[in-house]
């Protein structure tokens, strides 16, 4: 699976025509022809914000649950295809809802209030982690003092290996994946001026 989640707006709103830049990247490009490419890109961007919508593995997961969780706008049998690069399409008429069904929640409070309660418990995963990660540290000490060097854990003899796992395992991987309003706003812009998108 790819570290990350491109969206990309089928018939994007382009009102003043802007036209997207374009880079062969087939062909050997200079820094200064990528830096052009990636200012005027960005300010693409800005300017036709249903085009492309970025988001990495960590922070889309919790947007797209939320999307599937409070909107009603995506069908049962389509959940999973939010949380795989296999470009599932979302019509213009679907993506609209999902933009509307946001700003209502974003406006009534409902978006702020999970987002704290969320990061409540986020920051209480992290908080076990860290100590799951000095128990970790502490295990490992004590297998190198034993074994008079320093091997990494899937080289431990098996006995201190399957412990080692679990230990491993006591971590809270939510702890990863933050939730945020901002974004929630951002991604709702998207849909809304998207003419419909692909996740890819």
């Amino acid at each position: 699976e790819k570290m990350g989640f491109d969206l990309y707006g089928m018939n994007p709103h382009n009102p003043n025509k802007a036209i997207k830049p374009k880079l062969d990247w087939d062909k050997p490009t200079t820094e200064e022809q990528r830096k052009e490419y990636f200012a005027k890109s960005e300010e693409y961007r800005n300017e036709v914000v249903g085009d492309y919508f970025r988001s990495n593995v960590w922070w889309w997961r919790p947007l797209a649950n939320y999307v599937i969780d409070f909107t009603g706008c995506v069908e049962e049998g389509d959940i999973d295809l939010w949380h795989e690069n296999g470009g599932h399409e979302v019509d213009d008429e679907t993506a609209k809802q999902i933009h509307n069904q946001l700003q209502v929640l974003i406006k009534s409070g409902h978006t702020k209030k999970f987002e704290d309660d969320y990061e409540k418990e986020r920051l209480k995963a992290e908080k076990h982690n860290d100590k799951v990660e000095k128990e970790l540290e502490k295990f490992c000490k004590s297998v190198y003092k034993k074994l008079g060097k320093t091997v990494a854990p899937a080289d431990f003899p098996k006995a201190d290996h399957d412990k080692w796992e679990t230990i491993y395992h006591k971590k809270i991987w939510s702890a990863s994946y933050p939730f945020k309003v901002d974004h929630v706003k951002e991604f709702a812009e998207f849909c809304r001026f998207s003419g419909g998108f692909k996740i890819c």
